[in-house]
């Protein structure tokens, strides 16, 4: 697939006052920049200004087709071409005589007399497209009762009553025009600088329809973000999985079942890109691969055993899904007073993710047989002798992709029985509240629903205890396993000496 690319620096007269529309596309995230981010581009521009220097913003990247020529995709920086035109529409309002910010917010209708906004957003993720569109609509009279509901009662700028993401940074724009209005008066030199001075970088890809220009805009996304851009992994997935969907079809369902997905990663608590993660160690361990993990989109972009190179996106999609069960199943489990509660917690308390990957691993590779309680109890008990034997490190990685690799061949995986020695428990570092759990439950059948981790004696103690106590023996115990109680009640920081009256309202 040759890239047709064009590149070439440009004022942002040049970006804006154009024949062409941008379009975010429907599988893009939504708008997202806050406060920091506009206040940075806003002080940035305007250091530019005083000091009379250009100023690069950045880059976008654009994809255009042979179809529809005069629609112009974009695969990358829709932050920044958004937010930017939320500060022209700010300039137009102040400066309304200046033709060529209309020029820029607005195009005009081939067909007829209307105009289009230059900026069309059509995330599916959210309610963009009209959030944006309402925004740049606005007349002098929009902000001025909006800026009335952000005055608090001390006088201070406030946007708690907007009513979203767009509202919110329009009205920081215009709050600070306003503020430079009134110092300066004239606004027409600055803006001038923004037009003229003002810099963006559009990597354009051509392509003789939609797919083909959108597949090479993304081919130059994810190898820029692979250098270091802030893009997130699963917007790249996201997109292979829209494009496939779209190819066969089936876009509303898609939509629906992707909005079902980010849902349910919502409402647990998990980040999509980690779902993501759980599926390339699945693959792997079918795939037998126990050699160190490569870039989680280097994986599933250019490995040719890669989910997108031989699934339909719902079968990818269902993968998925089962991995979320396997996540909810651990945290509707992990709460209840039985036996593999108490497993399921020392995983938990591990100081990596590592046993928690064969886990969830081992729970969807087992779905359609259903839980074994008893088997997966078993498997839990030789990962976690495993993992604690070892210590709190990283190193354990190695042997869990073994152990990914057996699980998926569904063979049992060994027992990892060792001899303990006092040594091992002289430095147990971040472990050292997993091993106090663990020698709780040893000699307790079911799990606690909640706990607390405690220090019977700390450094605060010297003077509740008796002479023969020195920092130096504090010091020495601190940390070791003997010092430590677990509690069904909350941990308070109160001296020893009221420790014991404390710990007698435990029901343990």
């Amino acid at each position: 697939m040759a890239l047709s690319l064009s590149a070439e620096q440009k004022e942002l007269i040049k970006i804006f006052k154009i024949e062409e529309q941008y379009i975010i596309p429907e599988y893009q995230r939504p708008y997202s920049w806050k406060y920091d981010q506009c206040l940075t581009l806003y002080n940035d521009i305007m250091e530019g200004y005083i000091n009379s220097e250009d100023y690069f913003i950045g880059n976008i990247i654009i994809a255009k087709n042979d179809i529809d020529k005069y629609k112009f995709e974009v695969i990358d920086g829709q932050q920044r071409l958004t937010t930017i035109l939320l500060l022209l529409k700010v300039l137009s309002v102040f400066s309304p005589e200046t033709k060529v910010l209309h020029s820029c917010l607005e195009q005009e209708d081939w067909e007829n007399t209307n105009t289009q906004p230059r900026l069309v957003s059509k995330v599916f993720e959210s309610e963009d497209g009209e959030e944006l569109k309402e925004v740049l609509s606005f007349t002098k009279n929009n902000f001025e009762k909006i800026l009335e509901k952000c005055i608090d009662r001390k006088g201070d700028f406030s946007t708690r009553n907007c009513k979203n993401k767009f509202q919110e940074n329009i009205m920081f724009f215009y709050n600070w025009i306003a503020f430079y209005v009134n110092k300066n008066n004239d606004l027409k030199d600055f803006i001038k600088f923004i037009l003229q001075r003002v810099y963006l970088l559009p990597i354009e890809l051509g392509g003789t329809t939609v797919d083909d220009a959108r597949n090479k805009a993304l081919k130059i996304f994810e190898t820029l973000n692979n250098r270091g851009m802030s893009l997130t992994d699963a917007d790249i997935f996201k997109s292979k999985l829209y494009g496939k969907a779209e190819k066969a079809g089936e876009i509303n369902r898609f939509k629906t079942a992707w909005k079902d997905l980010r849902n349910n990663c919502e409402f647990n608590n998990i980040e999509i890109d980690d779902v993501f993660r759980y599926y390339s160690h699945i693959i792997r361990g079918k795939e037998g691969k126990t050699t160190s993990e490569i870039n989680l989109r280097e994986f599933f972009t250019r490995l040719e055993y890669s989910p997108f190179n031989l699934k339909n996106y719902d079968e990818i999609l269902e993968d998925l899904f089962h991995i979320i069960e396997a996540l909810e199943f651990i945290k509707e489990e992990k709460i209840k007073e039985t036996e593999l509660a108490k497993w399921l917690q020392l995983i938990e308390l591990y100081t990596n993710q590592y046993p928690k990957i064969a886990l969830v691993v081992f729970l969807v590779i087992y779905k359609n047989e259903g839980i074994n309680v008893s088997k997966l109890i078993d498997f839990l008990k030789n990962l976690i002798r495993y993992a604690y034997f070892q210590g709190s490190t990283t190193t354990i990685k190695f042997e869990i992709y073994n152990i990914i690799k057996d699980v998926c061949a569904k063979k049992e995986i060994n027992s990892y029985v060792e001899d303990i020695v006092e040594n091992n428990f002289n430095s147990l570092g971040g472990l050292k509240f997993g091993y106090a759990l663990l020698a709780f439950y040893l000699k307790r059948h079911v799990a606690l629903r909640s706990f607390n981790i405690d220090k019977l004696v700390t450094y605060k103690d010297e003077k509740y205890l008796s002479e023969s106590w020195t920092i130096e023996e504090i010091k020495k115990i601190d940390n070791q396993i003997g010092n430590f109680v677990v509690l069904d009640i909350p941990k308070k920081n109160i001296t020893i000496d009221k420790k014991v009256n404390y710990y007698n309202t435990s029901m343990l």
